[in-house]
């Protein structure tokens, strides 16, 4: 219970966090940049303000969704690591590991925001309507991954 709880702390919790600030600040930077093109004047204050207070506006929901995401997506690549036999020191297995979760972590961005479409009747990331907002949050799913495959295989070294 200690391992997973370990795990928990110091592999999944940095990488979610990741994942989550990146997709907020990315949706807020879409969000603005609509703004900006219609002719809102906002000045720097505004742009660090909305950002803000839309990480801490869509932590409860979108923040939940991401963590369930992620935590789906590692768990099915730590099995198919095994499987692989992936989970060895090696450089060229250290990358290949790093590369599956980078990926995992993308794709399950990608499916998390295209799921909510059919389930919820609507696209709930504003940021996220446009090919490039989607593609910056898969982004942001990508860096999750791949955070969590640097922690997670540091960590299983030093054990």
């Amino acid at each position: 219970m200690r391992n997973l709880t370990r795990r928990a702390i110091f592999h999944f919790v940095p990488s979610w966090a990741v994942g989550f600030l990146l997709a907020s600040v990315f949706h807020s930077i879409s969000v603005l940049m609509g703004l900006v093109q219609i002719g809102v004047e906002l000045n720097v204050s505004d742009w660090l303000s909305m950002i803000w207070q839309d990480a801490l506006g869509l932590l409860p929901t979108y923040g939940a969704i991401i963590a369930v995401t992620l935590l789906l997506a590692f768990s099915i690549t730590h099995f198919i690591v095994k499987q692989l036999n992936l989970h060895e020191a090696k450089s060229a297995t250290s990358t290949s590991r790093s590369i599956l979760f980078a990926a995992a972590g993308g794709l399950s961005f990608l499916l998390m925001l295209l799921a909510m479409q059919p389930i919820l009747n609507v696209t709930l990331i504003a940021g996220a309507r446009s090919t490039l907002g989607l593609v910056a949050q898969c982004f942001a799913g990508f860096c999750a991954g791949y955070v969590y495959s640097q922690f997670s295989n540091s960590f299983s070294h030093h054990q």
